[in-house]
């Protein structure tokens, strides 16, 4: 399969195929009724969170399933009612328009609607409350000139629509997370796609982890990620947990500071847990490479390093010891295999916090 940079740093770009979403392809093709010229038109809102694709969505619905259609794509996020208008007389046209007087610019999208030779389905992308009263006059114009529109919105937007603006709307479609497996299947067909090297199925899955674990479960963050990740592997083409941590470092969304979040929280932490922080830090010091680190690893590393601080051992200690570290985020079980354990901490950072609880080791 060809790579290509345009599956991480051009907007427009389309996968071939949009994975599990075909319910909502379904659904938009149903209620578009594309094989009844005499059907009404449908004004239908998609709805989500932020960055869960509902552009992709009805961009990707546009494109493969309504060829025939002029399928004009407006934007009205933080525009003023004049901005919207005057970007669909160009998307139109292609001219931008010299009236800057609202009422004649309305006059004129409506006289372009009346000659407008072949059908239209308009897509009105990121509408929010600061321009719910233009949405309502484009979805008034398009019940009169029986035009489908599309568009786009995020998740609670439907219950803030005024009484005025709801009697024009027909249908909404909320669009769901994706689950574990999903989201490991997009993030597969977007590195898959960018990279000329595609990584390790357990390197995607440390990228899921990661994504998953900071509740940022979108495409749009897979994007960002991957954006960050690229120009650092590309340079030695390898992945690895360093590279993948200081992808998320330069990220505005997934920037991680375990320091200012969770320092407070350590100071209860007891000796049997320091120990097995200990073993973790050296572990992955020893293995810079490696993304886990599995139970039989944890085990082996906690038992050396209380042999050499000729502290007791006990599996009922360990246990504790791992719940611990896991309630303070020091260590991540993987969603992807229950025997996996990762971090988003440096493997020094490890080596800190242990000298933070116990006093740093003395020079022989």
């Amino acid at each position: 399969m060809t790579s290509s940079v345009s599956a991480l740093f051009d907007q427009r770009y389309l996968p071939k195929n949009l994975l599990h979403r075909d319910r909502e392809l379904d659904a938009l093709s149903r209620l578009f009724f594309l094989k009844d010229e005499s059907s009404h038109s449908m004004n239908i809102m998609v709805h989500g969170s932020f960055g869960i694709g509902r552009t992709t969505l009805l961009r990707f619905f546009s494109h493969h399933r309504l060829g025939a259609y002029c399928r004009p794509l407006i934007n009205f996020h933080r525009k003023s009612a004049i901005e919207i208008i005057r970007d669909t007389l160009k998307t139109l046209t292609g001219f931008a328009p010299q009236n800057n007087v609202i009422s004649e610019l309305w006059i004129q999208l409506k006289r372009i609607l009346q000659k407008a030779e072949n059908p239209i389905v308009f897509t009105f992308d990121d509408v929010d409350r600061t321009s719910q009263e233009t949405y309502s006059k484009f979805l008034s114009l398009c019940k009169e000139f029986k035009i489908p529109s599309m568009t786009t919105s995020l998740r609670f937007f439907p219950r803030q629509l005024s009484p005025e603006t709801m009697q024009y709307l027909d249908y909404s479609i909320e669009l769901e997370p994706f689950s574990d497996n999903q989201f490991l299947d997009i993030i597969t067909q977007r590195v898959v796609a960018a990279f000329p090297s595609p990584p390790k199925s357990s390197v995607l899955e440390f990228i899921a982890d990661i994504i998953c674990t900071l509740d940022f479960q979108r495409p749009a963050t897979v994007v960002e990620l991957l954006r960050n990740l690229y120009p650092i592997v590309s340079q030695c083409m390898t992945f690895t947990a360093e590279t993948i941590r200081q992808a998320c470092l330069s990220s505005k969304t997934l920037h991680y500071d375990f320091w200012n979040n969770h320092l407070a929280g350590l100071a209860d932490l007891d000796i049997s847990t320091a120990l097995l922080l200990q073993g973790i830090g050296e572990f992955f010091q020893s293995n810079p490479g490696r993304l886990y680190i599995d139970k039989q690893g944890l085990i082996t590393q906690y038992n050396q390093v209380c042999e050499r601080n000729e502290v007791p051992k006990s599996s009922t200690q360990f246990s504790r010891a791992l719940n611990d570290i896991l309630f303070q985020d020091l260590l991540i079980r993987s969603r992807y295999n229950s025997q996996n354990y990762f971090t988003l901490i440096p493997a020094k950072g490890y080596i800190d916090i242990v000298n933070l609880l116990l006093g740093p080791a003395e020079e022989c």
